[in-house]
């Protein structure tokens, strides 16, 4: 008898990219939910105790989780002050989820301005609701 040996089927791994949402605005989780309009109210929540939302998308989540703890560097801080920063969030999304992941972000930045930016030493690249898509 001869036993038939089959394939492993590999699942993608999935990327997640991590941002942080920074704006002048103080602003909180559940206020954020409000300002999206390109996804169905039901694929929204929120945990306000924990300052988090969370938007379903087709892959994975668009999660906005408060950030301001990440911030203790005193560049850090000194840049946090001069551009007035009052609401930070680390965001992450998967990869595949780029384009909707993107528009919500739009969404947030034309209601509440500010700017995304990478988690790098000079924050760089950013965008605002201009430069994102």
């Amino acid at each position: 008898m001869k036993i038939k040996k089959t394939k492993a089927v590999e699942t993608p791994k999935k990327k997640i990219l991590e941002y942080y949402y920074m704006t002048p605005e103080e602003t909180d989780a559940k206020e954020l939910t409000g300002l999206i309009k390109s996804v169905d109210e039901e694929k929204i929540d929120v945990w306000p105790a924990l300052n988090l939302m969370e938007v379903v998308l087709d892959r994975d989540s668009l999660i906005f989780q408060d950030g301001r703890e990440c911030f203790v560097d005193p560049l850090d801080l000194q840049f946090l002050e001069e551009n007035h920063i009052q609401s930070i969030y680390v965001v992450s999304y998967e990869e595949g989820d780029s384009l909707k992941a993107r528009k919500v972000i739009k969404e947030i930045l034309e209601a509440k301005g500010g700017f995304l930016c990478s988690d790098t030493e000079d924050f760089m690249p950013m965008y605002t609701a201009e430069t994102i898509l």
